[in-house]
This record gives structure tokens, sequence and C-alpha cells, in this order.
């Protein structure tokens, strides 16, 4: 027998095809694993679903029939459901649905191409190097990534923040594929990479992806004052007898003694987390989740950065001086950033500078700014915000201290002394004090930092500072 014909039959028919659908008369759409996709039947005045079939093509050209009369096929019922609308819609997306979708009524039909949007990571990746490739299935015989559709792939962070910096290297060798290389970081271990894909301008679908980095620490950004839970990961790999123990800058934290009185906040839960509440900036530092029989292994790593805001008056320049720290676990890399904003969205320019492991952003305004009710500091990775803490101003207050302007300084000298006088007296009397206040307390150190900085800086003339104690920086209130 000559199988000549038949083998050129199969090598022509997938071309052919493709020449068969490479029009615009069928809709793209696209899915990720496990999605919920209803396909529309596209057919205009349709009066009863009992006039439509469905039918699938693979990429072989094969044409099987999934619905018949507005009934999904016996043998379909578990993939397929018809909607009331006459759609079609696969509960749970897979990888060979990715195909042909012919709605059919009578003498008129209408095509939805599904495409399969797949995030792969190489296994064997250049030396310190992370590459992820993102790409769209071949439907039916035809390369979507020649289609004249106007599609294209985008890389983002997790919250949809274009990636950009040099340690990231983009490569497209097709409109369907596309590759992000990333210089590897021990903090790259669990985030999330997002590849978008683009139709005309839109987002039409997107998939994300989590890296791990052998020996490698998860990244989290908080803010003094509020709690965070510490996940610990990996503890399927635990054998029997195997208890949790948590570190911090390798110190069983069981036997950390806190300091200047205060209570002990983190505890360990059922699911072997471990809860922090009210952070405060000592709380920064590395993390490890231990699993304890007769050696320790450890189960996952934690890096932990606290951000706190602080006021700050300049009564000589009638100026509010704003402190904004980033504490960082060791140092604070050079791709982290602290931007100050109102609630109007308008952004100001403070002045950045490092102190051993924390960053700095001050900033000088107005004692009370009219554009905005709160102001708040973000601190930024890579051009993603990770962690926000805000300063609101006390409007009752605010006005008794305009009002107290027209009556002289001596007034409101006095009064403002007797305001301290009586917080002092206060605060003697009080036995405890709340994480907050203390945090409060701990940034006069900052503020002393800030005085020297200032002092080096050519060209600009010492500035007294005032403490965070004074009456002035009790008219702001941090919000968490």
């Amino acid at each position: 027998m000559n199988f000549q014909p038949l083998i050129g039959l199969y090598f022509i028919s997938p071309l052919w095809t493709s020449q068969a659908l490479d029009s615009s008369d069928y809709v793209l759409q696209f899915a990720t694993p496990g999605d919920r996709v209803t396909l529309k039947c596209g057919l205009p005045s349709i009066g009863s679903c009992s006039s439509v079939n469905w039918t699938v093509k693979n990429w072989l050209w094969n044409k099987d029939e999934v619905v018949t009369a507005g009934k999904v096929t016996h043998l379909k019922e578990n993939k397929y459901h018809l909607l009331k609308d006459c759609s079609l819609e696969i509960p749970q997306m897979q990888r060979d649905d990715a195909k042909l979708y012919t709605c059919e009524s009578g003498a008129l039909n209408s095509s939805v191409s599904l495409q399969f949007l797949d995030i792969t990571e190489k296994t064997s990746p250049a030396e310190g190097t992370i590459e992820l490739h993102c790409s769209l299935s071949k439907s039916t015989g035809f390369d979507s990534c020649k289609t004249d559709k106007d599609i294209h792939i985008n890389w983002t962070t997790e919250d949809d923040v274009p990636i950009t910096g040099n340690r990231f290297r983009f490569e497209n060798p097709s409109v369907g594929l596309s590759k992000l290389i990333i210089t590897r970081k021990l903090t790259d271990h669990h985030r999330i990479w997002k590849c978008q894909i683009m139709q005309n301008g839109e987002v039409e679908a997107s998939g994300s992806y989590r890296t791990t980095v052998r020996d490698g620490l998860e990244e989290v950004f908080t803010a003094v004052g509020e709690s965070v839970s510490l996940l610990c990961r990996n503890t399927s790999s635990l054998r029997l007898g195997d208890r949790i123990e948590w570190t911090l800058n390798n110190k069983m934290l069981s036997d950390l003694v806190p300091e200047n009185g205060q209570t002990n906040t983190s505890h360990v839960i059922k699911d072997s987390s471990l809860v922090i509440s009210k952070l405060t900036p000592m709380d920064a530092g590395d993390y490890q989740c231990m699993g304890s029989s007769d050696e320790q292994r450890v189960l996952h790593r934690i890096r932990v950065h606290t951000l706190h805001v602080a006021a700050n008056t300049q009564p000589l320049k009638g100026n509010l001086s704003l402190i904004c720290v980033l504490t960082c676990a060791e140092i604070c890399e050079e791709n982290f950033n602290l931007t100050w904003s109102g609630s109007n969205q308008e952004r100001w320019q403070g002045r950045l500078f490092h102190v051993n492991n924390t960053l700095i952003n001050e900033l000088l305004l107005p004692v009370w700014p009219v554009s905005s009710d709160a102001i708040t500091c973000s601190v930024y990775r890579e051009g993603s915000k990770m962690a926000s803490k805000s300063l609101s101003s006390v409007k009752s207050l605010q006005t008794l201290a305009w009002l107290c302007l027209p009556l002289g300084v001596l007034l409101c000298a006095a009064a403002g002394g007797s305001f301290i006088h009586w917080k002092t007296k206060r605060n003697k009397d009080l036995s405890t004090e709340s994480a907050d206040e203390l945090s409060d307390i701990s940034m006069n150190h900052v503020y002393d930092v800030v005085q020297d900085e200032e002092v080096q800086q050519p060209g600009q003339l010492k500035r007294e500072v005032a403490t965070t104690d004074d009456g002035f920086y009790n008219l702001l209130q941090p919000v968490n």
C-alpha cells in the first residue's frame, strides 16, 4: 500500500484548517486552569434553545457534537452545561478544552476559539536566574499567536504593577509566548508574578505563578500597631512527634524576654502560624518556623519589615515635620521606597535617606494642611505598594488651635504649656502604656538622627526639633 497520499494529507490538513480559521469570523476567549468558562452563542434572535446545537472541533478537525437540539449529549453532561441564554458553560477549564466551539441554529452559526493561558517555570534556567514562560495554547490546528487580533502579553507584579528594573529581562519569541527572566534573590521565595493577555489594549485574562527559592525567605511588610499572622508552610513534611517552634534572628521566641516591661504579644495558633499583635519596630527581623523532635529542621523562613509614622512640630517655623520610618530586618534594599500622599491622592516629595537598617522619609508641611485630612506614608518594593500607615488630624482641636492665634502668642503658649504639664502628670500616673505609645516614644531617637543628618547637609541650617511629647503632636492621631 502506498502511504504517501495519506502522509501528505496529514501535513496539509493543519495548514488548511489554519487558513480556514485565520479570519475575523470567530471570537477569541481566554481562560486559565480551573476557570468557570461561559461561551456565548452569539446568534441574534434565538427564539428557543431547542433549535441550538453546539459542536467542538479539535486540532485534527474532528467534529464532536456536545449539544443537540438544546440538550447536552448524554456522554457530555458532566463536562458541559447549557445555560438559559443558550450559552455553553464549562464548569472547570482544563488544558484540552482549548478548542473551537460553534453554536448553530438553522443556517446561522457563530464560533468561539477558546484559548488556554499557561504559565510554567523552566526547570534548568541560567545560573542565578528564574525563568517563567507565559503562553497561549494552540487550538484546532491553528496558532492563535499568528492571529491579527492585536494580542500581546504583559508581565506584572501581584497587584498589576508593570515589572521594571535591572534584574528583569523579557524575551518574546512570538506574540503568543513571552519569557520573564529574573535575576534570583532569596526574597523571591513565595513571590507572585502575573501574566496578562491584552487584546486591543484591554486585559482579557490573567494568570499568576508563585516562585519558590531554595533556602529563600518570604518577605512581609506591615505597619506598626497592626497585627500580622506568619504562616508556617511545608508542615506536610512534619514527622510523627515533631513540634513547631519559631525563632527570631536565630533566637527561640520562647526564650526572648520583652523589654521595658512589655507583655509578650506573639503566640502560636492551631495551624502553627505565629500571630504578632500590635507590632513595634523591634518586631522586624528574620523569623523561622521549625519542626523539632530529635533534630531541628527549618520549614519556612519569613523576613518582616515594619513601617511607622509620627509627627513633630517646629514652633519657630510653624511647620509640621512628619517622619516615616521603615525598619528593615537587615538592610533596606535600593528597590525600597517611601512615598507620602494625601486623601486627595496628592503626592508630596520628602527627604529620603538611610540610617543603619532604616529607611527614613521626612516631610515638612504647614501645621494644618488644607488639602488633606489624612496623610499616608506607603512603602514600595520595585514599584509595588507593600504597606501603608496614616496620620489623621482631629478637626475640633485643629479649629481650637487656629482660634488661639488672634489672641496672641502669649495666651497660646500658656495654654500649650498647661496642656503639656497635664499630659506629663497623666503619663506619670499611668502604670502601663500601650504599644502605640511606646512606639511613638521610641521615635524620639529618629528625630535626633534626622536633626544630625540635617546639620551635615551643606547649605542647611540646624533647626531645633521638639519632642513627640508636645501638644501639637497630640493633635495628630495615627490611623492603623
